[in-house]
Formats: structure tokens, sequence, C-alpha cells
């Protein structure tokens, strides 16, 4: 009898054996997004992130589908393109009824998290839908947050992180300003001739005057140290309207102003600097070695708490920068060329897979690829196509729309060509992307072209009859897109 019960148990544990290895534990997702870091890192150094992608997949030629935030990570959380999301520029608010990435993962019973740098990720517009935590305040200073930062809010989480797990971390360094933390001040705030602090032009942070409501203050604000040479330094006043004061006219180094301190008890001003496309480059490189090294310690973190294991990481942007080199233009949202649109994308597997792939993928393939590795449902009639089990695309659409952005703007990539139309100026680019990854050097047209042009014009057709009338931007949301730069 005693041994017929052991030979049970045998058989139970077999049995309970075999199912747990039918039954694996759901992996985690760790989603981890750059906003504006360019695919070739702007000339960056980046060493861990360049070690990483010799430990996982790296998918060369990925393109947004957008080079602007919002629109651009509802892409990848649907599986859409915007005119599809009705959510074309930022600001805007993502009202559909559609389920957005963490609100399926969700219903599969994970657990998800997140964490955003910038302002036109607040969770109202829409992306905080599906999330059980969804950090998204930022310093009364500024609508942005560093790499440290991030890191810290990441990190007060993780004890209560539970698996499985969804955790999306956004970084917006690269993102102008481009400020490396480590800057050392170079202006100081004098009020009726006392200094009462510091300030960090490249920064653009507000800096608060207190005082009596109605009071008069004299205010100085004076450059310190060496300034950056061709650069333009200023300040802007919000209580009058947004006035920019241009500091260094004929070598001047500072700049005297009477101000009325508000009903609130404050007045503030903003000091900022419009720099040369020679320095936007320098330190927009030096803001992404930030993040990499930012990056690694929190990657460290994570490691050690264990909570790389049955874990998926996607590393990649939403978008790319121009820094000059398209007709001297600084920044994103108005262009489709390669600078803005095509981003770094790497992913790591728990069993390590390796290698470079060359197809053509977008942003919105990250939806279907990680409904799948969690046993999602994947819907149909989505853009995005599997990373893991799908070819890559054919051809690529991309798009950017007024007001944000100058004029709308269409683009298809197909046979290692792009071409760009502007349809207000009835305009083409074409360009050869294999010679040109940026797409900053045009082109003859090609027998390719014709074809392209068609299938372009259609796309156009369809995403203009989608939004035939505007979304309109949330009100509130209008200081921090003027604070971020995105509206004059």
């Amino acid at each position: 009898m005693k041994k017929f019960i052991l030979i049970l148990i045998a058989l139970f544990m077999i049995v309970g054996g075999v199912f747990l290895l039918i039954r694996k534990p759901k992996p985690n997702i760790l989603l981890v997004v750059v906003d504006t870091m360019r695919e070739d890192l702007g000339g960056a150094r980046a060493p861990f992130f360049s070690s990483l992608k010799e430990r996982g997949i790296y998918f060369k030629n990925t393109f947004t589908t957008i080079p602007i935030t919002l629109p651009a990570h509802l892409s990848m959380f649907t599986g859409k393109y915007p005119f599809q999301n009705l959510v074309i520029n930022n600001g805007q608010k993502y009202q559909d009824e559609y389920p957005l990435l963490a609100e399926r993962l969700k219903k599969r019973g994970y657990h998800t998290y997140a964490v955003v740098s910038l302002g036109t990720l607040q969770g109202y517009q829409g992306p905080a839908r599906g999330f059980d935590v969804y950090q998204d305040k930022f310093p009364p200073t500024r609508w942005y947050k560093t790499a440290d930062e991030v890191n810290r809010e990441v990190e007060e989480i993780l004890p209560g992180v539970k698996s499985p797990f969804f955790l999306w971390i956004h970084y917006s360094d690269p993102h102008e300003p481009y400020a490396p933390p480590w800057l050392p001040p170079d202006g100081e705030v004098w009020v009726n001739g006392s200094k009462i602090g510091d300030v960090n032009f490249l920064r653009k942070e507000y800096f608060f005057i207190k005082g009596k409501p109605g009071e008069k203050v004299d205010v100085e604000v004076r450059l310190k140290g060496k300034p950056l040479r061709k650069v333009i330094y200023s300040v802007e006043i919000p209580s009058l309207n947004e006035k920019v004061v241009i500091m260094t006219k004929k070598g001047q180094r500072k700049v005297k102003m009477r101000l009325t301190i508000g009903d609130k008890g404050w007045v503030k001003i903003r000091p900022k600097v419009f720099l040369s496309i020679f320095w936007a480059r320098f330190l927009y490189s030096r803001e992404v070695d930030y993040w990499d090294r930012e990056f690694k310690k929190l990657y460290g973190e994570l490691e050690r708490r264990g909570l790389l294991k049955n874990t998926y990481v996607f590393i990649l942007a939403d978008h790319g920068e121009g820094l000059g080199e398209w007709k001297g233009h600084k920044g994103h949202i108005h262009f489709l060329n390669g600078i803005y649109t095509r981003i770094p994308l790497l992913l790591l597997t728990p069993d390590g897979k390796k290698g470079v792939r060359n197809d053509y993928r977008q942003i919105v393939d990250i939806f279907p690829t990680v409904l799948r590795l969690t046993g999602s449902h994947v819907p149909k009639g989505i853009v995005g196509r599997d990373l893991m089990r799908d070819n890559g695309h054919e051809r690529l659409f991309l798009q950017t729309y007024a007001p944000e952005s100058f004029f709308d703007r269409f683009s298809i990539i197909e046979n290692d060509f792009q071409l760009i139309h502007t349809p207000a100026k009835k305009k083409y680019f074409f360009f050869n992307l294999k010679q040109d990854h940026g797409s900053i050097k045009p082109i003859p047209f090609n027998k390719y072209t014709p074809v392209m042009m068609k299938r372009l014009r259609e796309f156009e057709k369809e995403a203009l009859s989608h939004i035939k009338k505007r979304p309109k931007r949330e009100r509130k949301m209008f200081k921090v897109l003027r604070s971020l730069g995105y509206v004059k």
C-alpha cells in the first residue's frame, strides 16, 4: 500500500511538472521609449545602448508614422495610423473606444505601469488608459523631466511591481531643450539690486520672482562666465504675452526690466537661448550620451531585482530630430525626411536571440508583437506587423499635419526610395535611402516614381477623408506646447 501511494505521488509530480512546462508564466514587457532619438544617435557614442544592440535583435530600417510625440505613441499603442486614431497633433485627446495596448494587457491579467517625461503625454490626453500607475507629474518650472528624475520615479514603483507586468518608461533627454543636467548655471537673477538665484539659459526653465501682488520690482538678468559663441540669449516674460527681450545685442551681457508681481504673489520669467546648428548638434549628442549613462544605471537596477527575467525589452524612439541638415531646420514635426522619421528599434528576448534585420519596420509593429508575445488577441485591420513572425512592410506611409506642422505632408517608402509630397505646395522630393539614410539629398525621379506617386495620392485621399474636420486641441495644453516650443 505504501509503495502504491509513493507511485501515485510520483505520477502526480510528473503530471504537475508537465502541466507547468506547458503552462509557462506570461512574459513581462518592458517598453523604453527615448523621445526624439535618431537612428544614427545624432553623433552620440551611447556605449551602453551600443552594447545592448549586440545582445538583441536590431531593426535598422524602422520608421515612425509621424514625427509628433502624442500621435506617434498612439500609433504604437493601437497599431494604426494617426488619422485612424483621430489624433494628428499634440494636445488632442484620444477618445476612440478602440482599446489601447495597456487596456488589452490589463484584461489579460497584466499589471501596468508607466513613467513619462514630457508634458505632451499627460494622462488625461488618453495615453494613461489601462495603466494601474501613470506617473505624469512635472516640476513647477518645466514640462519635462531628466533621465535621472525618471529613474528615481521608476525606482519608487519597482518594489510594488508584480508579474506579469507591462512597464513603459519614457525618456525625453534628446528632445529640445538640449540641456544636459550637468551643465553649470550660466546666468544670475537680481531683484532690486540683490541676487536671488542662478539660472541655466539652455534649460529654458521658468524662474519665479515672489513679492506682494501689484508690487513693482526691478529685475536684472546677467550672463556669467563665458557665453556660447554665435547664439542668442534672451528672456521671455509670460505675463507680457510671451514678450522676448534679446540680451546679447552688440555684446550686451545683461538686461533690465521693471515687472509687476501678479495676483498670486509672483511673476515669472524664462531665460532661454537660441542655438546655432553647431551647438544644437553638439548638445544633442551629449543629451543622448547622458541618457545612455542613466539608462545603464536603471537597467542594472532592474537586473539586480530580477525584473528582466522572462522579460521582453523593447527600446526605441517615437521619432527623430533634424539638426540643421535639411534647410537649416532644427527640431521635428514639420518634415518627413529620414532624419526626422528613422528611429532605432531594439528587441531583447529572454532566450537571447541576436541579429540585425534590414526589412522595413514601423512603430505600429510594437502593438501586434506585444499582443502576440503575451498571448493576447491581435485584432484585424491594423497596419502593424509582428516583428518576430511577419515579414517586414513592402511599403511604408508617413505623415505630418497642420496646424502643428507648417503644412500637411505625406511620404511613401518603397524599393529603398522615399517620396515626400507637400500637397499645398504641389511639390515632391525623391530620395535614395540606400545611399542617403537621412534623405537629405534629393535625386531625380526614376522608374519607380510614377507608381509611388499614385499610391501616395491614394493614401493622402484616405487620410484627409478621416480628418475633414480637424480634431481640436485641449486649451489647457497650450501652455505646455508653448513651453516646449510647439506653439509660438
